[in-house]
């Protein structure tokens, strides 16, 4: 359960980054920032189980790139009818309908960089899923090729910090699709997580090593912040220490939370539908006009409580989809294909939760 607990503030904490304004580049945005994606394809790894290139594919289609395309498909019936909500929604962004398929079909986070001048958009927080698929059908080839070597780790180790050397060398000039540096660079994440399973790292109690792992990502976000899904930073290897520290610190945070009831359950069952938070969130934060209306408002000068607004309404949206999917025959299929398949697996229990 405390992974689930440890997904769901690192999905909030997704939230919270996005929702900072002017103080997204204070300390306290740069500690998010440093460790709320890579701490997912942290969990990847330690959740890791070798499949076969076909079921790995299959799986990455109807857990990950089913519910990117979903949302896409959302985003675009918001498109069609957002002009009914003029002062609510965003008229001017994505400006067409073709833009908006350019957006998906490219699938990276930010304006991408390109060798050539380009109109593609950003997609907004769902290229991490992109991002994730690659990241996991990559990984898999690679811990099945060298299942058999005698050297095995350490070839493991060259060929993945190899490829994140590659995703950071190309994004300076090139943000290629499908957020394809960003899978690359984050294959070092996945293996951390490996590692970690493997070890039994998160299992560790120590309270020195908390301590430490919490100066470290506190020292290492004074100093700067890592963006995966751009991968600017200043320093890789140090965005890669601060990431590790940092979700370590939120495993015990969240170990220690499992033992109290009802904040374990409510999380938990967030962290379970977090690719449901994203999705929706994804949609609020590209068209929605809210934030800035309460932003712009009159009623108060206090900044640190209208971004505390800003932050409780979009939270507001996804977690309501939490509570309302999962009851939404086909709809909630679409979203969480493991949980509930479209054809119920022969000896499962098609309502048990992945």
């Amino acid at each position: 359960m405390w992974i689930d607990i440890a997904r769901a503030i690192a999905m909030l904490c997704v939230i919270i980054g996005h929702s900072l304004y002017q103080y997204t580049d204070s300390t306290f945005g740069r500690m998010i920032y440093n460790f709320h994606m890579p701490i997912f394809f942290i969990f990847s790894g330690y959740l890791y189980h070798m499949k076969t290139f076909d079921k790995e594919a299959r799986g990455a289609w109807s857990n990950i790139l089913l519910p990117y395309y979903t949302t896409a498909g959302l985003m675009g019936l918001v498109f069609l009818y957002r002009e009914f909500f003029p002062k609510f929604l965003s008229i001017g962004f994505p400006p067409s309908v073709k833009a908006l398929l350019n957006m998906t079909l490219y699938g990276v986070g930010v304006p991408p960089r390109m060798p050539f001048s380009t109109t593609v958009l950003a997609i907004g927080p769902i290229w991490f899923l992109m991002a994730l698929a690659i990241t996991e059908l990559i990984f898999n080839f690679v811990i099945v090729k060298t299942q058999d070597s005698p050297s095995k780790n350490i070839s493991r180790l060259l060929i993945f910090c190899t490829l994140a050397v590659l995703g950071r060398l190309i994004s300076i000039y090139w943000l290629l699709p499908l957020s394809i540096n960003s899978a690359l660079f984050a294959s070092v994440f996945m293996y951390i997580g490996y590692l970690a399973k493997e070890g039994k790292l998160l299992e560790w109690k120590s309270g020195k090593l908390f301590v430490v792992a919490l100066i470290i990502w506190f020292v290492v976000s004074t100093q700067q912040t890592f963006g995966l899904v751009s991968l600017k930073t200043p320093d890789s290897l140090l965005a890669i220490v601060s990431a590790v520290a940092g979700t370590f610190v939120i495993v015990k945070v969240s170990q220690l939370l499992e033992h109290l009831k009802i904040t374990s359950r409510f999380l938990a069952l967030l962290g379970r539908n977090s690719i449901i938070i994203l999705c929706f969130y994804s949609i609020d934060l590209i068209y929605s006009n809210v934030p800035v209306l309460i932003m712009a408002a009159g009623f108060t000068t206090n900044v640190y409580l209208k971004i505390i607004m800003v932050i409780l309404y979009r939270m507001m949206i996804p977690i309501l989809a939490v509570v309302v999917i999962p009851h939404i025959p086909v709809v909630r299929s679409l979203f969480l294909n493991r949980a509930y398949p479209f054809r119920k697996r022969k000896g499962v229990n098609e309502n048990v939760k992945a």
